[in-house]
């Protein structure tokens, strides 16, 4: 069977087909207004902590050496690894409440809630990177911060679900 040309576009040119094909037909963009509101309403808390949960626990100390971490104490390339992996969920936080999906943005924040809480085992620990990247609830306090700064702070109950030893107080 033959590849189409639709099938092999590359991302940028799947927007640009997207946007051409919009010019073209108005009447289409409810429909992918609706697609697009779907598509991002649609991480569960779950998926959000199991993927950050992935790549925080796949740093190694070897990962310190990378380019972009740059020369400096070794607690700080710890601390540099573990803001660049949550750094993006804050980053869609903000997309998601700036779209009005609150939801969305709350499902986000409670995965990595979640995700951090749940790797508290590793604090202190001298055999893995996030022994030496400081105390997760202070990663967990950037996310509740940010919440509240939007104006959506999390529900007592996803703190509860999330983080339940954490004095991460609601509102």
């Amino acid at each position: 069977m033959a590849a189409t040309a639709l099938a092999a576009l590359r991302t940028s040119e799947q927007a640009q087909v997207l946007t051409n094909l919009l010019r073209s037909h108005p009447e289409l963009a409810a429909e992918a207004e609706w697609h697009a509101t779907t598509l991002l309403s649609a991480p569960s808390y779950e998926e959000v902590s199991a993927a950050l949960s992935t790549t925080l626990t796949g740093y190694e100390f070897s990962d310190m050496d990378a380019p972009d971490v740059g020369v400096c104490d070794p607690d700080d390339a710890c601390a540099y690894l573990v803001d660049k992996a949550v750094e993006p969920y804050l980053a869609e936080i903000q997309r998601r409440a700036a779209l009005g999906l609150i939801n969305a943005a709350h499902g986000i924040a409670t995965g990595v809630l979640m995700c951090l809480y749940g790797l508290r085992e590793y604090e202190h620990c001298t055999e893995h990177v996030l022994g030496s990247a400081g105390d997760l609830v202070d990663y967990a306090r950037r996310v509740t911060i940010l919440l509240e700064q939007l104006d959506i702070p999390l529900p007592a109950q996803n703190l509860a679900m999330a983080c339940p030893a954490w004095p991460l107080a609601a509102g």
